[in-house]
């Protein structure tokens, strides 16, 4: 029988160990940040490059879907963000796919689990539970099915699927179920990154920018910028500390003397360039520098590429009153000066080959636990893990 693997894997991996029954274990240590390089790899198993605009399209649309609940039931928005959050982690392991894809032929209920709104439907769910606002699943349906024009009680909208006999309610009950118990994998039962205790995005650029003596319209701004981002993979990048000051730095650089605000004006703007240059992201913010730097290249360049499709834009004048040109082109001159910033490295997972080797990337297989047995845990304490799993399996004795 093996020994144990799991001081021989890499800190952030599963390993595979073999208990004391022969049966199969798999330890999950979560991993609640991933590179760019490590998103790109998953995707492309799970996104093929024919449904990438269809992905993100609909990415857009549920994003749209999920605020329009959030905001009718009165959620904070950091309930949208760890929405957004989980839906992405989703389909970093899961197959995106469309309802038109589902096959009659195959179980119901299994291909229900295709259809986007189901997965929003879900993680919106999970997201109130772990953000301490919890609404019972059939209040959230009632919601989201009537800002989706669909009768509840219908029988007739999954008579494709050989659903008459069962209500809309009871046929998404049972769906969002079984993907609520797939997320939690997918998550490896980790709920620490959107805690309740831990502010969210749009918490900390108001906190912040009090700290940092900021006026309404620069507060605003970056609020609206936090707002966006919600929208992007970043919170699977960095820390939402990290993004918070990242948000605010460009604020402060792109100085928006012109956004559409009710209250205020942008006051001294010397004084807001002598706040810039004082600013230690690790000394005041705890915040290390190449993290932050990531997050503000990847702002910039999000703006750049989808300037005209984001809620900022609709808060900004066409034409800057400070430059005369379109407001894109201040994100693009910032771009541009930034573009030598030390940003996070990705040595380690640049080649697939690397990639390949962890196993963490790997198809998680749901079923595992019927197999033998599967323990999630969050990173570090994996240590606590090594030493239970010593207790349980002493070393046997030499041999004479």
């Amino acid at each position: 029988m093996s020994e144990k693997r799991a001081n021989s894997e890499a800190p952030g991996t599963p390993a595979p160990l073999r208990p004391a029954a022969d049966k199969p274990t798999i330890l999950q240590v979560s991993r609640p940040f991933l590179s760019h390089a490590e998103l790109s790899y998953l995707h492309a198993s799970t996104i093929p490059d024919n449904k990438k605009i269809a992905y993100n399209q609909r990415k857009h649309q549920m994003y749209q879907f999920l605020f329009q609940i959030v905001k009718t039931m009165r959620f904070p928005l950091r309930v949208l963000s760890l929405a957004m959050n989980y839906y992405q982690r989703y389909y970093l392991f899961n197959s995106f796919e469309e309802q038109s894809d589902m096959n009659p032929e195959n179980d119901p209920l299994a291909e229900l689990e295709k259809d986007p709104y189901m997965v929003a439907y879900t993680c919106l769910f999970l997201a109130t539970k772990n953000e301490d606002c919890i609404k019972k699943l059939r209040e959230i349906q009632a919601v989201a099915n009537k800002i989706r024009d669909i009768d509840g009680e219908s029988r007739s909208y999954y008579r494709n699927l050989n659903n008459s006999n069962s209500t809309v309610t009871e046929v998404q009950r049972k769906v969002i179920m079984s993907l609520e118990f797939k997320l939690l994998q997918v998550l490896k039962f980790d709920f620490l990154s959107g805690a309740a205790n831990i502010p969210s995005v749009d918490q900390l650029v108001v906190v912040f920018s009090k700290q940092l003596g900021l006026d309404y319209k620069l507060t605003m701004f970056a609020w609206l910028v936090a707002f966006d981002i919600m929208l992007t993979p970043l919170s699977l990048v960095i820390p939402p500390h990290c993004i918070a000051l990242a948000i605010v730095i460009v604020a402060l650089n792109l100085k928006p003397v012109d956004l559409l605000a009710k209250y205020g004006d942008v006051g001294d703007l010397e004084k807001f360039g002598t706040i810039l240059e004082n600013i230690d992201s690790m000394r005041d913010f705890r915040c290390p520098e190449p993290l932050v730097n990531e997050g503000i290249v990847y702002i910039l360049d999000y703006y750049v590429h989808q300037m005209n499709f984001l809620v900022l834009n609709e808060y900004l004048p066409t034409v800057s009153a400070d430059t005369g040109k379109e407001q894109i082109f201040k994100f693009m001159e910032l771009k541009s000066r930034f573009n030598d910033l030390a940003i996070l490295s990705e040595e380690s997972v640049f080649s697939p080959a690397l990639l390949k080797q962890d196993n963490y990337l790997r198809k998680w297989d749901y079923k595992v636990g019927s197999k033998g047995a599967a323990r999630f845990m969050i990173g570090n304490k994996r240590r606590r893990f090594d030493e239970e799993y010593s207790i349980l399996r002493p070393p046997r004795p030499n041999k004479a």
